[in-house]
């Protein structure tokens, strides 16, 4: 399986920004915010390096290992599919494999993709993140920044939920 190609109607976000400055917090809050106005909205992490999903020795782990090209795990309440991808599924090909009711998709990372971006700012490295991303929409800072860009901090989460679905159009 190549992992490539597929087009998907869903809108999505991305929010960008180095390592361990409050990206999956804020995504989680955001989730738990849109769940409270009845919203279906997936969230897809995308990491710049290889992790391992399944455990040595676990059935799927070793349905993997034995050349399967897609292993489902499937248990009440959840279904979880894996694939296996020669290269870095472009986001197109990870948004296309989501289920299509959802109103949108809140992505942490893809980074280089042209998704519309909400960037975390980190006080002291500011300007060397901006040359970096392309389609940004908003900064999320904790220091006012000089942008004709809406600006926010990491705790006006209803703002920037806001925001968001305005973006959105929804």
């Amino acid at each position: 399986m190549e992992c490539s190609g597929g087009l998907s109607r869903l809108k999505a976000v991305a929010v960008v920004g180095p390592s361990n400055c409050g990206k999956t917090e804020l995504i989680c809050r955001l989730l738990k915010l849109y769940n409270q106005q009845g919203l279906r909205v997936a969230a897809v992490k995308h990491s710049h390096k290889a992790i391992e999903v399944d455990r040595a020795g676990k059935d799927t782990w070793r349905f993997r290992q034995a050349g399967a090209q897609a292993v489902a795990l499937a248990t009440r309440g959840m279904l979880q599919i894996t694939q296996v991808c020669r290269d870095d599924p472009p986001v197109a090909t990870v948004l296309a494999a989501l289920p299509s009711d959802l109103d949108f998709v809140l992505i942490e990372g893809y980074k280089s993709s042209l998704l519309p971006k909400l960037v975390f700012l980190p006080s002291e490295e500011i300007l060397s993140y901006l040359p970096e991303y392309s389609s940004i929409i908003a900064f999320i800072s904790g220091v006012v920044v000089n942008t004709p860009l809406p600006l926010f901090s990491r705790e006006q989460v209803p703002e920037i939920g806001a925001f968001i679905l305005r973006w959105l159009n929804l």
